[in-house]
């Protein structure tokens, strides 16, 4: 993606406008763990640490959630003292960095290919190893909570916000009574 179309995205996201017209309530991803989502319609945009691993919180809670994915994202297992004791290894000291950030991508598209089942959806998850700026993301329950019959991963473009629902790209508008967002 170009700078110029990031740059567009980004602003596009950003702008307050993009909101404007939503009347239910919008929450920031810090606000997830202390708001009732008891029987609503939640639609996440955007992923951050927090929307990562508070995500199977939130479906415990929520009647229905859509997770609007704009990219896909690097997942490793909360609990990585495999990958420590990998990387702490004297042969390897030397590149840490880069090794580090290979060895993280491996394993992230593993631990993917362990968690989720279905092809198609596996196909969406995954994120590409060829990226310069990598950004890991840990939890131990995303994927499985991703599959959970309420909730659903939408990795269609976001059209608009309209006063009660958001709409993808591919024309269906997805009913939210709140909005999660990491912008």
């Amino acid at each position: 993606m170009s700078k110029q179309k990031q740059q567009q995205d980004s602003f596009f996201y950003n702008s307050a406008e993009y909101f404007q017209e939503f009347q239910g309530k919008i929450i920031a991803a810090d606000q997830i763990k202390i708001a009732n989502f008891s029987g609503l319609n939640v639609a996440v945009i955007g992923a951050n640490q927090l929307t990562i691993s508070h995500l199977a919180l939130l479906i415990k809670q929520a009647q229905f959630v859509k997770v609007f994915q704009i990219k896909p994202h690097f997942v490793l297992p909360q609990t990585e003292n495999a990958i420590q004791k990998i990387i702490a290894h004297p042969l390897i000291s030397k590149n840490r960095h880069l090794f580090n950030n290979r060895v993280k991508s491996l394993l992230a598209i593993r631990y993917l290919e362990s968690q989720v089942s279905n092809t198609w959806m596996k196909r969406q998850l995954m994120p590409n190893s060829a990226t310069e700026k990598k950004v890991f993301f840990k939890s131990d329950t995303y994927y499985s909570a991703l599959q959970k019959g309420n909730c659903k991963l939408i990795t269609w473009p976001i059209l608009k916000i309209t006063k009660n629902a958001v709409q993808s790209m591919e024309g269906i508008e997805h009913l939210v009574d709140v909005i999660i967002t990491t912008y």
